[in-house]
């Protein structure tokens, strides 16, 4: 209480502070066309408005460079990922740059994932916060710290369309605003957006042993009936030809370790599975997974594959790392994975196998929305809002972001990115770097789809998976409203605390009981348990908070 408090008081001093000010603007308008009527209109005397002090008026610049005449100084508390090695981020060239272009000193903190979430924690907790937190491979719960103690100031279309023009311009020319993934529940936007738009789709394919197929004379499956005859002869014809019949693994896959995973063989059976156990239909209706027919038909054959041999059988307890490295033995026949090129197993593996395309009536892939992601919040004590803004935007200009993400334009070391001969960027990034003076990933990157076309040179894997998801796309596979909505799904801070802890339960369930039905078969009796252990966990009322939230959002 006391924290919300002190943060409500903070707001409030900066609210004071902009109206004395340079003021807000609350008729401007984004990307979307939203108003003082429109998005967050409610909040900006609290928020978007209160959050536009400018500090000295006389020593800020709306537009051009530098943002500031006199130097200032923001701190900056930046997540990264664990397998990350980085030199100072003051010490990398394109922050130099960017500091220098801007007149904006930045103070940098940097924490690894593993610290992350204690950190960030502690952090909020003494009062002392930086001015801007950057995100992408971290997390900041925005219905905590946002929503409910008011730590971090909306982040609404008033301001970003004022402020950030690279960022809006990109978003209004998608299709849809990739950015309305970032509401809260409060209607407000407190993030900006992260993205990197690769045209995706669909999260994972099905890939089969062309190699092997063409050993046999057999023609490519159509559907899971002709899939289980193929499987049968990978396993009892020596498909790979080194005259050991008993070596091939004719499905390979994992219970649960990404792309590799059961899961993801469900989608055959009519369930399109996501990262969580529930699904879209085609109404909007938000469906449990685990208790459909199609998911029981998936245990049934998995079984049938599982007591034929015709998986491996050390499927239920292997990770996926095993997966990969059993891959680059060429003993699997047919397996689940995200593309083939530029993954954890050889160029042998994309050589010898082909995209499996399922006909069965029913069958229906996850559909993937490509959407921003949280990339950067601004917290309530931050007495540069607009300068910040603009410090956002500037790192989004495209040589910037390019530099920052991999390195210097026309380096030489490994690292860095040039342009093409059609004047596109081109990454020149070879291999693992040991210490990278560029923030990779770790950077606010802000590419949807249409302007990363527009800008960027495709790497071969990309295109590879792209084909793979129009593929998918053209065969009419795709689930009609995605699941990705279940993720952005407007949930409160309480809301998405309670299903947490049942999404634990349900998983820990689901896992248990698939592991049993593929290794000993499923019968009425064991079928009415499992469903039975679900009633006991308030399942409808899981599904009815999603399906308010589902509700309450236009989608098309």
């Amino acid at each position: 209480m006391k924290k919300k408090a002190m943060a409500l008081m903070l707001t409030a001093m900066l609210a004071a502070s902009s109206l004395a000010g340079c003021g807000a603007d609350p008729a401007s308008t984004g990307s979307s066309g939203e108003g003082a009527g429109g998005e967050g209109g409610s909040a900006q005397a609290e928020g978007s408005a209160g959050g536009e002090s400018a500090g000295d008026a006389s020593n800020f610049n709306e537009t051009g460079f530098p943002i500031v005449n006199e130097p200032i100084t923001l701190k900056v508390m930046q997540g990264i990922r664990d397998s990350d090695s980085l030199t100072d981020p003051s010490e990398m060239p394109a922050i130099q740059r960017l500091e220098e272009q801007t007149g904006i000193h930045l103070e940098w903190e940097v924490i690894k994932g593993t610290d992350w979430s204690t950190k960030l924690n502690l952090m909020f907790a003494s009062g002392e916060y930086p001015d801007l937190i950057i995100t992408p491979n971290t997390a900041v719960d925005q219905e905590e710290y946002g929503v409910s103690q008011k730590l971090l100031i909306p982040l609404n279309d008033d301001l970003t369309s004022k402020y950030m023009p690279n960022y809006t311009e990109r978003r209004a020319a998608e299709d849809t605003d990739p950015c309305e993934a970032l509401v809260a529940s409060d209607g407000n936007k407190y993030a900006i957006g992260y993205m990197v738009g690769q045209y995706i789709n669909t999260p994972a394919h099905y890939f089969i042993n062309q190699a092997w197929l063409d050993n046999l004379n057999l023609e490519t499956p159509t559907n899971v009936e002709e899939l289980t005859e193929v499987l049968r002869a990978f396993k009892e014809q020596d498909a790979n030809g080194n005259g050991d019949a008993t070596d091939e693994v004719p499905l390979q896959m994992t219970l649960d370790a990404g792309y590799y995973s059961v899961r993801y063989m469900l989608p055959m059976f009519g369930v399109p599975a996501g990262n969580k156990w529930i699904y879209l239909d085609n109404d909007k209706k938000v469906q449990f997974t685990p208790t459909q027919e199609g998911f029981r038909k998936c245990m049934e054959w998995l079984h049938t594959c599982y007591e034929e041999g015709l998986t491996d059988p050390e499927m239920i307890s292997q990770d996926g790392p095993t997966v990969e490295t059993k891959f680059n033995e060429d003993k699997s026949g047919f397996f689940t994975a995200w593309r083939l090129k530029a993954m954890n197993f050889d160029d042998g593996v994309a050589a010898t196998c082909t995209l499996y395309t399922p006909q069965d009536e029913g069958a229906c892939m996850y559909r993937s929305v490509e959407r921003a992601s949280k990339g950067a919040f601004i917290t309530a004590t931050n007495q540069y809002v607009p300068q910040t803004l603009r410090l956002l935007d500037a790192m989004l200009e495209t040589e910037m972001m390019y530099s920052l993400y991999y390195g210097e334009k026309d380096a030489t070391d490994g690292t860095g990115w040039k342009y093409d001969e059609d004047g596109k960027v081109q990454t020149l990034m070879m291999g693992d770097i040991d210490v990278k003076n560029f923030l990779d990933c770790n950077t606010l990157f802000f590419g949807p789809g249409k302007y990363i076309d527009s800008v960027f040179q495709w790497p071969e894997q990309r295109i590879e998976k792209t084909g793979y998801c129009q593929t998918y796309d053209g065969a009419g596979l795709l689930q009609k409203y995605s699941n990705d909505y279940l993720e952005i799904a407007p949930l409160t801070s309480e809301q998405l605390q309670a299903n947490a802890l049942k999404e634990t339960d349900i998983s820990n369930a689901v896992k248990e009981y698939m592991a049993t039905f593929i290794t000993d078969g499923v019968t009425d009796e064991s079928w009415d348990a499992f469903v039975a252990v679900f009633d006991g966990m308030n399942v409808d009322e899981y599904l009815s908070v999603f399906q308010s939230a589902i509700d309450s959002m236009e989608i098309e």
